[in-house]
């Protein structure tokens, strides 16, 4: 019994479901982002965030002004440290696909 206990949870620590919401800034990601950008910013309605190096004060500038069909985000919505944990997130997300096995998580605050 206890050995079934034991897998089960490895095997949830190890889903990247799991994964991605132990990340600080996955949570804000889901609230914020995730319905234009996709569940995990592979892009939807608004184009890939995944695929390149993000720069935190240029998406930062981008978040807080907009940029094209994107609307400014105010600080009721997302901190500045929660846009910077965000760029965190992506580019964990970007690390996990280039070597899923040497990814680790990132603890929250």
């Amino acid at each position: 019994m206890i050995r079934i206990l034991v897998a089960t949870v490895a095997t949830l620590v190890a889903s990247p479901v799991f994964a991605q919401e132990e990340h600080v800034g996955a949570e804000p990601y889901r609230l914020v982002c995730q319905s234009c950008h996709g569940e995990e910013a592979n892009g939807d309605v608004a184009p890939p965030l995944t695929g390149g190096q993000l720069d935190a004060e240029y998406v930062l500038a981008i978040v807080r002004e907009g940029f094209g069909q994107m609307p400014p985000i105010s600080t009721r919505e997302l901190t500045d440290d929660q846009v910077r944990d965000i760029v965190g997130y992506i580019t964990w997300l970007n690390e996990r696909e280039s070597s899923p096995a040497s990814v680790a998580v990132e603890p929250s605050r």
